[in-house]
This record gives structure tokens, sequence and C-alpha cells, in this order.
């Protein structure tokens, strides 16, 4: 049972293709983040793999019980999770969560106020609650809505709920976001990072830092398009040389899948399409997984364990 709700969440987490998802909304990302990554569990659930996991899960009794089980004990629905965007500006360990459904707040409270070493510092109308100090610190307040947002502490955690107002300041438009969309309009997950900017709060070895200076940015993007499972990178790099390299690289890279395909039952069968591409200075990288063949996988797993 364990490993069914596993995939449950893996799935959440990988799959979409609903065209009634709800997009990142950059105005409720910091004005300063180099990374970021949004999730779509509505998405999810309503796509092709999201719905067949569910119906399974449902036409089981034991495994509908137990999920039953799990909201009523600790509050956790995972049919109730919309959203979640994570971001920062690239420090260790700093960065801002905001969550949309799939938890009782109060239980989440409850639980959380079980710990003796548990703080709560009171901002505006919200109740913050911190626990550990430094680098194992955590906060996190909840807001109407069935809204959770998360940090290392209470000032980071009041910034996210500026930011989940709608009142916080927001990130410009990106337009590596932009182009992924174009490649699959409805994901389920995206996201991006400023690699220059992200990578200046840390210390580098020498070939961390000859990566840094020819790489400028890069995404990658989740979703359900033309019946497969398609997942898509996009690294933008400094320079046209260093583009022509990496086009190299990832053609070489592709060319041994093909060929495993041929020896390898499962890759096979799971690995439907891929292409590379270089456009300048950007490299688009794309496959596509079969939706059968994953399906078939999970259907196995579950089977076997519930």
């Amino acid at each position: 049972m364990k490993k069914a709700l596993m995939l449950i969440s893996i799935a959440a987490i990988t799959f979409s293709g609903s065209v009634s998802a709800k997009p990142l909304d950059l105005s409720k990302v910091s004005d300063d983040a180099n990374w970021l990554m949004h999730v779509d569990f509505d998405s999810a659930r309503n796509s092709t793999i999201g719905s067949f996991i569910m119906d399974k899960i449902n036409d089981n009794d034991e495994a509908a019980d137990r999920m039953e089980e799990m909201k009523e004990a600790f509050g956790v629905d995972m049919e109730g999770f919309a959203n979640l965007t994570m971001f920062g500006n690239g420090e260790r360990e700093k960065g801002i969560a905001i969550m949309v459904g799939g938890m009782d707040v109060e239980k989440l409270v409850g639980f959380a106020q079980l710990n003796e070493n548990l703080t709560t510092t009171q901002k505006g109308k919200h109740e913050i609650y911190s626990v550990g100090e430094g680098r194992r610190s955590m906060a996190f307040t909840t807001m109407k809505g069935n809204v959770i947002v998360g940090g290392p502490d209470e000032d980071y955690v009041s910034q996210g709920i500026r930011l989940a107002k709608g009142k916080g300041n927001g990130r410009a438009p990106i337009g590596l976001l932009n182009e992924l969309r174009r490649i699959i309009p409805n994901p389920g997950m995206i996201g991006y990072v400023d690699v220059e900017k992200a990578a200046a709060f840390h210390d580098l070895d020498e070939r961390g830092q000859e990566f840094v200076e020819k790489a400028n940015s890069a995404g990658m993007i989740v979703g359900e398009v033309d019946g497969e499972i398609r997942m898509a990178a996009i690294l933008k790099t400094n320079d046209e040389e260093t583009a022509r390299q990496l086009e190299e690289m990832a053609n070489g890279l592709m060319a041994m899948a093909a060929l495993s395909k041929e020896s390898n039952r499962h890759l096979g069968k799971v690995l439907e399409s891929h292409s590379v591409k270089r456009a300048g200075n950007a490299i688009i990288l794309q496959v596509g997984l079969s939706i059968d063949a994953i399906k078939e996988g999970i259907e196995k797993e579950m089977d076997k364990n519930i």
C-alpha cells in the first residue's frame, strides 16, 4: 500500500494534461527569484495517467479505505492537492513554498504544536510556527483557502504571505517559460533557473565555474501532449560554440538510447520519441514516453501492492 500511495504522489508530480490546469502565477513569485518550480496536481489527476491511477485506487476497497484513514488521521487528502510553487534566489536552504489544498490545516497545526520546541509569532492576522535554528530551522503558516506557506524562518514566511495575497513584489516575466509552454501548453510541472545568478551564492570548484561561465539559463517542463508524456528541456548558453558542443553531446546520448531500445525491452516500450534541436545559443531537448507502457507498469506495481 505504501508503494501505491507513493505512485500516486509521483504521478501527481510527473504527469499532466488537463486544459483546466492552474498555470504558474509569477505575481506570487518573489522578484529576486533565480529559480522556481511549479507543480499542478489538479492537472495531474485529470491527465490520462492520473485518472487511471485514481480509478485503480477507487475501484479497490482496501486502497480507498486506507486513503480515507490517512485523511481522517493526518488530514492528508491526496485528491485535494491543487498546486505547489517553490522559489528562491539560489542561496542554500533559503526559499519559499506556497501550497494550495491537500492538507487539513487545523490538523497540521495541531501536529506541529506537539513539538515542545515550537515557537509562535504573530504577524498581522497570521500565526507563524517555527522550529529549529540556523540551517535546521523551518517555519510555516496557514491561510484561508487551504493555503500553506513555508520557509526557513518567519521573515521568509511573511514575504510568502504577501506574495500569496498578491501584495508582494512579483517576478518579472521570464521568456524561457513561454518558450517551454509552446512545447507543452498545459504542463503538470515547469521549472526554471538563472544559472549565473543562482550560482553566485555558491563556492564552485573549477569545473562548476567553467559551466557557469558558459551556461545562461535553463528550464524544464513535463506534460501530456500528442498522446504521450512529453519531457522537454531548454538550455541557453552564452555563445553559439558552446551550444554546438552541447548539441553534439545530446545527439550522442540520444543515439545511444535509440540503440539500447533494441536490447532493452522495457526501454523499447516506454521511449516513444526523442529530438535534439539547436536555435542559435539554445538547445531544445524533448523526450516522449508511451502512456500505454507507463500505465502497464503502474498497473503491475499497484496490483502487487494494493
